[in-house]
């Protein structure tokens, strides 16, 4: 069954290897991501989104923390 996301609560699917999950970004996923990253703010991340300069894990760890957000129990190596 594939799982449904609600926008109006800021959910979304990702699919990894052709399975669907939610991702959500939460207050304990924006924490994890910001511990993750380990420099700088969240307000600089969205800065460096906003103009391009995100880097490529920056990237993959915003999508771990939100699929974490989510329920999913993987990690960056997954």
């Amino acid at each position: 069954m594939t799982p449904a996301a609600n926008p109006w609560t800021g959910e979304a699917i990702i699919t990894l290897d052709g399975v669907p999950h939610v991702a959500k970004l939460t207050l304990g996923a924006l924490a994890e991501l910001e511990t993750q990253l380990g420099q700088g703010t969240l307000l600089e991340l969205v800065e460096r989104f906003e103009v391009g300069t995100v880097s490529s894990g920056e990237v993959l760890a915003l999508i771990v923390a939100a699929l974490r957000g989510g329920g999913w129990r993987g990690t960056h190596a997954d």
